[in-house]
């Protein structure tokens, strides 16, 4: 709703200079000319988002066909919402600028066109730092140097932290968390997509592991498809190998992958007819302290103990308001759960 209030806003200054045309008389000529150089200002501000978006789609070094493709669909999309007496020239302007910018783009154009931009409303504005995601996301990897980028921009324009955040979510974190999962994301980009700073304390890092281990946790309760499941399941286990690192000072072992021991004789086939035996595999069952706290017993200890983490700071919490007694009890019989789960747990690394 915000862009579209944006637009109309634009649409009536663009059709005010459109259809001002210069008297004959002095005065009248010099009223002309200004609101000439007013259009060409506007002209600009739109057509510096071209600026922009070449310029984020060049952070890794290459404009890839993917990353020109959106930024020339975006274009087409915007021009055909203009009235028919002003899509020509803005079209026009926008391909100079594309045109030029295909040489590349310096750090003084780039704040030129950002200043150009800051003439605009900030709903035309948070529709240039989407472009520059789209683009960003369109060969489906995302650099630091490209977030970088981002972030530079989205100062330039002044564009809010919340509009960046989701922005953010929407196009780069689900590639970042295919990245982290698959195994092609090396230690620092999962941490950047855990949202830790390099530079935060040791406790800042681990509160900020907890809280991510509460949402992915809660995220693979929720969701049904199974992919979704393996990836929530995959951040689980690195969010626990982070924090043994942070903690321990060394990066945990992985568990050695055993081959499976070839077989020297042939698995006879059943006859037809037969039914084939199904061993029955029972759940696990989980003693009286997991079943209060709600472990999940298929997870690894150290899941388990980023988990126990979570729960202890939710149940502090509670403890923190006027609960009455039964409650208060109740707190208190889980946090003394939790210390024992706790000391199972590391027993078990």
């Amino acid at each position: 709703m915000g862009y579209i209030i944006g637009l109309v806003v634009l649409i009536l200054g663009l059709k005010f200079y459109f259809d001002s045309q210069p008297g004959s008389n002095g005065s009248s000529g010099d009223a002309g000319s200004s609101r000439q150089g007013k259009l060409q200002e506007m002209l600009d501000a739109l057509s510096a988002s071209m600026t922009v978006g070449a310029f984020c789609a060049l952070g890794d070094g290459n404009l890839d066909n993917r990353e020109l493709a959106t930024l020339r669909r975006w274009k087409t999309d915007f021009v055909k919402r203009m009235p028919s007496e002003m899509s020509s020239a803005i079209d026009r302007a926008m391909e100079t600028e594309i045109q030029i910018s295909l040489r590349g783009v310096s750090e003084d154009r780039l704040h030129r066109a950002c200043l150009q931009q800051k003439s605009l409303p900030m709903e035309l504005r948070c529709m240039t730092i989407g472009l520059a995601f789209e683009i960003v996301a369109a060969d489906k990897k995302v650099t630091s140097s490209e977030v970088a980028c981002l972030q530079k921009v989205a100062r330039l324009l002044a564009i809010p932290d919340e509009t960046y955040k989701q922005l953010e979510d929407k196009h780069l974190k689900p590639i970042q968390l295919t990245a982290a999962t698959s195994g092609s994301a090396n230690a620092s980009e999962q941490e950047r997509l855990l949202g830790i700073d390099p530079a935060w304390p040791k406790e800042r890092k681990l509160a900020q592991l907890t809280s991510e281990f509460a949402k992915y946790n809660a995220r693979m309760q929720s969701v049904r498809d199974d992919t979704q499941r393996a990836q929530c399941r995959r951040m689980l286990e690195i969010i626990a190998e982070i924090r043994e690192e942070i903690l321990t000072g060394r990066k945990p072992t992985p568990p050695p992958t055993t081959p499976p021991k070839p077989t020297t004789q042939p698995t006879p086939r059943p006859t037809p007819g037969t039914p084939r035996p199904t061993a029955a595999i029972p759940p696990p069952v989980g003693s009286k302290d997991e079943i209060l706290i709600g472990v999940d017993l298929n997870l690894p200890p150290r899941q388990r103990l980023a988990f126990l983490d979570a729960e202890e700071t939710r149940w502090k919490g509670r403890m923190t308001n006027q609960l009455p007694a039964p409650a208060k009890a109740k707190c208190e019989a889980a946090l003394l759960a939790i210390r024992r789960l706790r000391n199972v747990y590391q027993s078990q690394l």
